[in-house]
């Protein structure tokens, strides 16, 4: 049991949670700066179900992977009992399964009882906390979108899965949080959501490069795949300032916002413009021939660290866009207006 539990939390990828419930908060946020009463209860349980359905989602999109290479007889590779295939902490996390502390049976179980757990706080939040029509079908897409990524439609394996990831981590998650605080739709989160909702899709994107060679042999072809690491890597720069440029309107909107707390946002801007360089004497390295001879040149332009470190820098400014919001509209609650 001690192995299934470690493997589990292995499995997991516990910093990746920083995907969903910061920007979950970050609406609820939105909805209290907008004059809306502060729900604790609700937010707990809500962040609750969020944290359940995004052990769902992570960990049964690794446990597919896995099985995929097994069925096609790939060798994952063992390095002192570890994986050495697509275990960049990017999409898959194998060394629980290589190491033999879990099964990918096991694994998929405890995904699917995350599942059961969050429907019961989904209806207690709608009935008994009276939080909305929409709070049952907003948790059941969240459901769907990371069910359909790695399972039934295989979103990921169709070129859809960037697209079905950033509406779930991108916008689901911040339109979520605001709703169960107000029971109102409405533009505000969306907008503010932006920014952060082109960065998730940038580094969804880029960071499938480095399982390039693994997705193909499991004929995963998402994005990257059927754009190339080239193309792929030349879509970061105009995203990045995409991302920057949908600061913009959060400056005029009427929140009671001092610009002085925008400056906060100059942290996100500084790690997604290091990124940004790293990434760029990437792609020059890249040759416009053949698949073959790409995969060449990429592995001889790209070292582990060098590719540990663009994701690095690139995670950072992502997860930084929902912090410095927070931070942002947090001040403006409880500091006197300026």
């Amino acid at each position: 049991m001690k192995d299934i539990v470690s493997g589990w939390i292995e499995l997991s990828g516990l910093p990746k949670f920083t995907t969903s419930l910061f920007p979950f908060i970050l609406g609820s946020v939105v909805a209290w700066v907008e004059g809306y009463a502060f729900n604790g209860p609700v937010l707990a349980i809500s962040l609750l179900a969020v944290f359940l359905l995004s052990e769902f989602c992570f960990v049964l999109n690794a446990s597919s992977i896995y099985a995929d290479l097994n069925k096609k007889g790939i060798d994952v590779g063992r390095v002192e009992g570890t994986s050495t295939l697509h275990s960049t902490a990017i999409s898959g996390r194998f060394n629980a399964f290589v190491k033999g502390h879990i099964t990918v049976k096991q694994a998929d179980i405890g995904a699917y009882l995350c599942v059961v757990a969050a429907i019961p706080l989904g209806v207690l939040l709608q009935v008994h906390f009276k939080t909305g029509y929409l709070t049952l079908p907003l948790g059941l897409l969240g459901i769907f979108i990371a069910y359909s990524y790695s399972r039934g439609p295989r979103l990921s394996y169709h070129g859809l899965g960037e697209i079905a990831l950033t509406t779930g981590v991108g916008w689901l998650t911040v339109f979520s949080g605001y709703y169960l605080q107000t029971q109102q739709v409405s533009w505000l989160p969306t907008i503010v959501a932006l920014p952060w909702v082109i960065d998730v899709f940038k580094l969804k994107l880029t960071r499938n490069i480095p399982d390039f060679e693994c997705d193909q042999m499991i004929n995963r072809r998402n994005l990257a795949v059927r754009l190339g690491k080239r193309v792929t890597a030349s879509l970061y720069a105009p995203l990045t300032i995409c991302a920057w440029l949908a600061f913009i309107p959060l400056l005029v909107l009427d929140l009671g916002v001092p610009y002085i707390f925008f400056v906060l946002l100059a942290f996100p801007i500084f790690f997604t413009a290091k990124s940004l360089m790293l990434i760029q004497t990437f792609k020059k390295s890249l040759i416009k021939t053949g698949s073959e001879e790409d995969t060449k040149a990429f592995k001889k332009s790209l070292t582990k660290e060098q590719i540990g470190r663009i994701t690095k820098y690139a995670f950072s400014g992502m997860i930084l866009i929902p912090v410095a919001l927070i931070l942002i509209f947090v001040l403006t609650l409880v500091l006197p207006p300026l």
